[in-house]
């Protein structure tokens, strides 16, 4: 079964948390019982999920920044649950920590929907910026209105991925004047990324 990432939920459903950031008392692959959703009460946009974990916890979800799925079965067996999603998660969380995946996963919808480009082919447009982009696939692309999104949209890219690697590199303490490094790691995270959108579209 195909497990939507943070799908909208409502009291009662049965899910699954992939990821609480900051938060260990409620691990990866722990589930619970949505008991409703409401705005943060201290402030800002986010909305709140409050669950009721299986394993006692009570925290609650902020939509923000916290990964789930729904459990349409709550007798679904352990091996059942490492699907390819969780799997993928499980493997790849710097790209939840240190990349705004929403951002990329709607950049990437809108190349997709460009027919620009095979989508295996995806990686460099996430960090390749706006000119690179018109020049070597924007030849009779003016009337294609997703496509000129993408060209808004590209240099945006670049920046959160530029953004997303030196959040990641610190965290690593890599050296960050090793311009074959920064490169390397460009193209690995921005594969990973593309594999991220595809596993979840």
């Amino acid at each position: 079964m195909k497990k939507e990432l943070n799908p909208t939920v409502k009291s009662g459903d049965r899910i699954m948390c992939l990821h609480m950031d900051g938060e260990t008392s409620v691990p990866m692959g722990t589930k619970g019982t949505v008991l409703n959703v409401v705005k943060d009460p201290f402030g800002g946009d986010d909305d709140l999920i409050a669950v009721d974990w299986d394993n006692g916890s009570k925290l609650s979800l902020v939509v923000t920044s916290d990964r789930w799925v729904k459990d349409f079965d709550s007798q679904i067996k352990e091996s059942e649950t490492r699907d390819r999603h969780y799997n993928f998660f499980s493997k790849n969380a710097e790209v939840f920590d240190n990349f705004d995946w929403r951002f990329f996963r709607d950049f990437l919808y809108k190349l997709r929907e460009s027919s620009v480009v095979n989508m295996f082919q995806a990686g460099p447009f996430l960090y390749s910026g706006k000119e690179w982009i018109n020049r070597y696939h924007g030849e009779n692309q003016e009337d294609n209105e997703a496509f000129q999104e993408v060209l808004e949209l590209a240099d945006e890219s670049k920046d959160k991925l530029i953004q997303g690697l030196l959040k990641y590199m610190k965290s690593k303490n890599l050296d960050m004047d090793n311009m074959n490094n920064i490169n390397g790691l460009a193209n690995r995270f921005a594969t990973k990324i593309v594999q991220l959108y595809m596993t979840f579209a």
